[in-house]
């Protein structure tokens, strides 16, 4: 067994997108930043402990998204042989493009 079967990965991750302005007065929301990732509880115990990157308290007027971390659990099964995902290809080839505003 080796030490990457051992490892504990996030069930979720959190992104926040704020609410935004179209120019026409309609609401759009902005790109999603990634602000908290939820891990699992030790022992098999139900729920999880959410782990924030970015204080809630600062987001505001938006919208909070939870998603299942799949990606992780997936690169194992991955047919290409380089480790990686197509989420994973596709961000490495746009590293110098403009995700979303920073806070």
């Amino acid at each position: 067994m080796s030490n990457d079967e051992n490892k504990v990965y996030p069930t979720h991750r959190i992104s926040f997108s704020e609410k935004q302005d179209d120019g026409r007065g309609r609401d759009k929301l902005g790109a999603p930043v990634e602000v908290a990732t939820v891990w699992p509880r030790k022992h098999g115990k139900q729920g999880g402990i959410i782990q924030w990157n970015i204080a809630p308290e600062k987001l505001n007027n938006g919208v909070f998204f939870m998603l299942e971390n799949e990606r992780q659990h997936e690169r194992g099964n991955n047919k290409q042989g380089n480790g990686q995902d197509g989420f994973a290809q596709t961000e490495a080839r746009n590293t110098g493009q403009d995700v979303g505003r920073t806070r």
